[in-house]
């Protein structure tokens, strides 16, 4: 027996009654559930849709769709580090690395003055209002895509969760680098301003490159992102 239209779209909202909120991971549950379902059907006539629906799910386990939504997790994160490594390696060519050298310079040449630790405390507060300023934005830039299309997608949520992360990750440590305002002498300067000029990188990537460019990642991953 094919499975009608309705049938398909009973099999989405099931999947996402049990927990898989991600359009993409759902569209391969609801092909393999009705692949099951029909030849589970075919075995026994008698049987109606739902109670084949529920013998294929209870194949799954005990823990139902989360083994499956954790493993699309790994390979969605795998995926995103990818991404991450290839843009960032992009900083370390030319003409990017021109401009990456002249940040680090900058920064050790700031921070090595008399009033250094102010400066490196001052850079990162500011650092911190343009992310907080970003990540409004970027919450508003998702609720308006699932708005237009309902669909949650995982690489893209990792994409702008993790652009968001940043700020939550970066926050409390403040408290520790004002402690260092006194202490900005030796190496500290020259040390600073590597991680900093790094955090500028992964910043910039995180929270602006990546999600710009989503939206050509997302159609190369998944073909039917814009249908």
């Amino acid at each position: 027996m094919a499975l009608t239209k309705e049938h398909i779209d009973n099999l989405y909202a099931f999947t996402k009654k049990h927990f898989v909120e991600y359009y993409d991971l759902q569209t391969e549950l609801v092909d393999h559930l009705a692949n099951d379902i029909e030849v589970i059907m075919a075995e026994n006539s008698k049987i109606t849709f739902e109670e084949a629906r529920d013998t294929s799910f209870k194949k799954f386990g005990v823990f139902g769709f989360m083994d499956v939504v954790e493993q699309r997790q790994k390979a969605m994160s795998k995926t995103y580090m990818k991404l991450l490594w290839n843009y960032a390696k992009d900083w370390f060519r030319l003409p990017q690395i021109i401009g990456t050298l002249a940040i680090f310079f900058l920064l050790y040449a700031i921070f090595s003055l008399q009033i250094g630790g102010y400066m490196f405390v001052g850079c990162y507060f500011v650092v911190c209002i343009l992310l907080l300023v970003r990540t409004i934005s970027l919450r508003k830039e998702i609720k308006s895509k699932l708005k237009k299309s309902e669909k949650l997608w995982f690489l893209e949520d990792i994409i702008f969760k993790n652009a968001m992360f940043i700020i939550v990750l970066m926050g409390p440590q403040a408290g520790q680098f004002i402690n260092l305002v006194d202490k900005f002498d030796g190496y500290i300067p020259l040390i600073s301003a590597f991680i900093f000029t790094l955090l500028i990188i992964y910043t910039y990537i995180t929270a602006i490159i990546l999600p710009k460019n989503a939206t050509f990642h997302l159609q190369e991953i998944y073909p039917e992102y814009n249908m």
